[in-house]
């Protein structure tokens, strides 16, 4: 089974070219969404505002589906269209699996953490969630058969990981995952 890949590029736009920008991102995340394996397409903008840094987090389900995108015509034709919004070069990060909860997006260069920090912080979110979740389950879907009550237990655990708790815990702890 392969991971879901996650792409982060920082764009640094120029200041007057940010309107017409979102909305040429705009247009080109339309043009993604017929991909097969498209998860989504998040923008960051930077705290920078004289920067105008726009992070995207681009979300396919494989590294293959990614490159079918990334070598078909519209992102082909969005990348020749950027050249008359940035400031400079695009940076470009490629991410599989769960590395992507200890990304630090507005800082795209920086190293992935050790994979001891990221076992020890994820062990560290993941068994009181799933002792508090399996509790919950339990007590409420007790009449489930437990292959039921494990998949209900995992399907609100992994959005759950994915969107609220790990990018919140991966800001609380980036002194110590990211410590050179």
């Amino acid at each position: 089974m392969e991971n879901n890949f996650t792409v982060v590029v920082s764009h640094f736009v120029k200041q007057e070219k940010a309107q017409a920008f979102e909305q040429a991102l705009k247009q080109v995340i339309q043009k993604a969404k017929v991909y097969p394996g498209y998860e989504g397409i998040q923008i960051i903008q930077g705290k920078n505002k004289a920067e105008q840094e726009y992070v995207l987090l681009i979300r396919f389900d494989t590294e293959a589906n990614y490159q079918t995108w990334a070598a078909s015509a519209p992102r082909n034709e969005w990348f020749e269209e950027l050249k008359e919004y940035i400031i400079k070069e695009s940076e470009i990060r490629y991410q599989e699996g769960i590395e992507f909860w200890f990304s630090m997006p507005e800082t795209p260069t920086i190293a992935a953490p050790k994979k001891w920090k990221m076992a020890i912080l994820t062990w560290m979110v993941i068994y009181p969630l799933v002792l508090t979740l399996s509790t919950l389950v339990g007590f409420y879907l007790h009449f489930l058969p437990t292959f039921l009550r494990i998949l209900t237990v995992s399907l609100i655990l992994v959005p759950l990981m994915t969107y609220l708790v790990m990018p919140q815990v991966t800001k609380t702890f980036a002194f110590w995952i990211f410590k050179r």
